[in-house]
């Protein structure tokens, strides 16, 4: 009845132009019709929706961060450990929930960004980084044992061992080093950290497996997140690149600060009814905006991060607590 009536009123030209300006009116997800099941949508960033799982993987991670904190294990965090400092004063003063959120808008509004601009990774790409994924995890256990076998001076173990890996970085050592040469380079690492870093990964992915399943983690969870780090990875070095020949030019990593900055300004974002109690979409946007300045005036002052720049989540290596 209404399409009837709609055609009976109105002429042929208006009911064209009509249909146009329905078309053309930007796309907003209804998030809230997303927030039931076992990974409901927690908020809409603009014209894409934060899925609970997206938001829980960088909850874990801050969780991880604070907990390794908490236990000594951060590494190397520039004498004085302001970064840690800075790191504390914001986990209390926002809380993890709301830096969870912060960091998945950020996520969320350079993903669409990058995929406007034609940086989605292919499916195929996408396969090999989650083949890539898997075997870095076989290759730690490799490594760990390596620097055991080292300690314990069993030179035909460790040749063994490092003749069967697949990790490229000991196949590389061993261009250079003979197996005994390596071996000795490597007795003074501290596998606890290395160890420490695999229980991290198994109590992550074990959380995962428990709450959204072991098989939607593989085939649907962790292939979106490489996905979408994959497409803003490659978003940045364009960035980067056109930085080159900008006002930043001695100091490209502030042209992608200032992208940040830019991009986030304005951005829409509206927490849905299943949102984790407590988060808040201007807390969250206010993080960032203190975070980037953070970083704007280090980088202005400093123009280099001792040992290499910041990568695009802000952390230099080794990490430190404040990754964000």
């Amino acid at each position: 009845m209404t399409i009837f009536l709609i055609r009976r009123w109105l002429p042929p030209t208006c009911l064209a132009a009509l249909i146009v300006v329905v078309w053309a009116l930007p796309y907003s997800p209804d998030c809230d019709s997303l927030a039931w099941g076992d990974d409901p949508a927690i908020a809409r960033v603009d014209s894409e929706c934060i899925l609970l799982s997206h938001y829980t993987q960088w909850l874990r991670i801050i969780e991880a961060v604070i907990d390794n904190t908490e236990q000594g294990l951060i590494m190397d965090c520039h004498a004085g450990s302001d970064y840690q400092r800075r790191f504390n004063d914001r986990v209390n003063l926002y809380g993890p929930e709301t830096m969870a959120l912060a960091d998945s808008i950020r996520d969320s509004v350079l993903n669409q960004r990058a995929v406007a601009a034609g940086y989605a990774p292919s499916r195929e790409e996408v396969s090999a980084g989650l083949e890539e994924h898997r075997l870095s995890w076989e290759r730690l256990n490799d490594m760990i044992q390596l620097v055991k076998l080292a300690q314990n001076r069993d030179l035909a173990g460790f040749t063994k061992l490092a003749a069967e890996t697949k990790n490229p970085h000991i196949f590389a050592s061993l261009e250079y080093w003979t197996p005994a040469e390596f071996m000795e380079s490597l007795e003074q690492n501290d596998w606890r950290e290395l160890e420490q870093m695999r229980r991290d990964n198994d109590a992550y992915v074990d959380f995962f497996a428990r709450s959204f399943g072991r098989e939607r983690y593989w085939q649907e969870i962790l292939p979106a997140k490489l996905s979408r780090e994959m497409a803003i990875s490659r978003l940045e070095e364009a960035v980067l690149e056109a930085g080159l020949d900008g006002p930043h030019a001695e100091a490209p990593r502030l042209a992608w600060l200032d992208y940040l900055q830019q991009a986030l300004k304005g951005v829409n974002v509206e927490v849905t009814q299943a949102a984790p109690t407590g988060v808040s979409a201007d807390r969250a946007l206010a993080y960032l905006d203190e975070v980037l300045r953070d970083k704007q005036d280090e980088l202005g002052g400093e123009r280099e991060v001792t040992g290499q720049w910041e990568n695009s989540q802000g952390t230099t290596s080794p990490p430190c607590p404040d990754s964000k």
